[in-house]
C-alpha cells in the first residue's frame, strides 16, 4: 500500500519499525510504502493544538516492494495562488515533486486568495478528486460547475480545463490526479 498524508493543521508525529521518528507541521506531506510490511504509529503530541490531516491509501503498481518512508516540509508561500506539486510517480520523467510513489498519481495543494483564480488542466484518460479542506471554492469546467464548501469534494473525469475561484477569503484545496480506470 502507498500511504500519503497531508497535514492541514497542527503537528503529526510519526514513528515506525524502520526506525523513523519525526514531527511534521501544517502543509507538510509524508508517504509510506508498506511493501512487505511495516508497523507505524501517528500521534498528536501537542494536546493544546488540534491536528487535522488527510490520509490516502493507494494501491501500488506492484505488490511486495521494500517498505519505505519519506516526507517533505511544505512552505505556505509555495502553494499561495499556485498549485504546489507534492507527489508524483517514481517513473515520471515529466514531473518533479518532493515525494515519489510507486503508482501513476499526482497530488497538488493550493491556497487561493479572494480575488484570485487558478487553472488546472485535466488531460484525456485522467481523473481527479478535488477536496476543499478550508474555505469554499467555485469550480468551473466543461464537465463540472459547482461550489465546494469546507470538507466537500468533486470527482472529475476526462479532459477538462478547470478554473477555481475562492468564494471565501481563502480556499485551501487538495487535488489527487491519476489515470482513469
Amino acid at each position: 500500500m502507498e500511504i500519503i498524508t497531508y497535514i492541514v493543521e497542527g503537528e503529526l508525529t510519526h514513528q515506525d519499525s524502520m526506525g523513523t521518528s519525526e514531527t511534521l507541521g501544517s502543509g507538510s506531506v509524508q508517504f509510506m510504502s508498506a511493501g512487505t510490511g511495516v508497523r507505524h504509529s501517528e500521534h498528536n503530541l501537542n494536546h493544546s493544538k488540534p491536528l487535522r490531516f488527510i490520509q490516502m491509501w493507494i494501491t501500488p503498481r506492484a505488490r511486495g516492494g521494500k517498505p519505505n518512508y519519506g516526507s517533505a516540509h511544505g512552505e505556505k508561500n509555495g502553494r499561495q495562488n499556485t498549485w504546489q506539486h507534492l507527489v508524483t510517480d517514481v517513473k515520471s520523467t515529466s514531473a518533479s515533486s518532493p515525494v515519489k510513489l510507486n503508482q501513476d498519481v499526482n497530488l497538488f495543494v493550493t491556497e487561493i486568495s479572494d480575488g484570485a483564480g487558478l487553472d488546472f488542466r485535466l488531460n484525456a484518460g485522467r481523473q481527479a478528486y478535488l477536496l476543499c479542506m478550508e474555505g469554499s471554492v467555485q469550480v468551473t469546467g466543461s464537465q463540472v460547475q459547482d461550489v465546494l464548501g469546507q470538507h466537500e469534494a468533486a470527482e472529475i473525469v476526462g479532459a477538462n480545463q478547470l478554473k477555481l475561484v475562492p468564494t471565501s477569503e481563502v480556499a485551501h484545496c487538495l487535488m489527487v490526479e491519476m489515470q482513469s480506470v
